[in-house]
């Protein structure tokens, strides 16, 4: 399959899947053809390539100006997430508490976890600053096969988001 921009996602609405032509002819279900290898003598497997969210309009000072108390966090440092892909955990190397619309201090070893549809039905606003982020150890399949991707992304502002660490 040619590589070409696809929605995942539109106006809020699940469109569509990743998952190869194998896949999708399996499940009857559309999707994006998406199943990559390692190397030359490694099988290809469903996985993700580069997921990117579009930007929003609102300004990074603007989403936390709106909120009374929370955690900012930036640059996840470690990814678990089970097999069906429902459950998950990430850590991050940075993080400041939000405190009525302001950053105060610094928190350390900060994490959240949830599930996967929660999380983003908790999506409250996503703003208009794009950074690109990404791994060189996205790792799945027996055995591991670890790929560089990539994921652009502006902030976004989560609500009902379990938070741990950050003492």
């Amino acid at each position: 399959m040619p590589a070409a921009k696809t929605y995942l996602i539109r106006d809020g609405v699940l469109i569509g899947g990743l998952g190869s032509l194998e896949s999708q002819a399996r499940s009857s279900l559309p999707g994006t053809a998406n199943a990559r290898a390692a190397s030359w003598n490694r099988p290809a497997i469903d996985r993700m390539a580069n997921i990117n969210l579009e930007p929003g309009t609102d300004r990074l000072e603007d989403l936390i100006g709106a909120i009374a108390h929370g955690v900012y966090m930036e640059s996840n440092r470690s990814w678990s997430i089970d097999d069906r892909r429902h459950k998950f955990q990430f850590g991050c190397e940075y993080a400041r508490q939000i405190e009525n619309g302001r950053l105060t201090k610094v928190l350390r070893n900060p994490n959240y976890r949830g599930t996967t549809l929660a999380f983003w039905r908790n999506l409250q606003k996503v703003g208009h600053t794009v950074e690109l982020y990404g791994s060189p150890f996205c790792g799945k399949g027996e055995p591991n096969q670890a790929i560089r991707v990539g994921h652009q992304s502006p902030p976004c502002w989560f609500a009902n988001v379990e938070v741990f660490g950050g003492g």
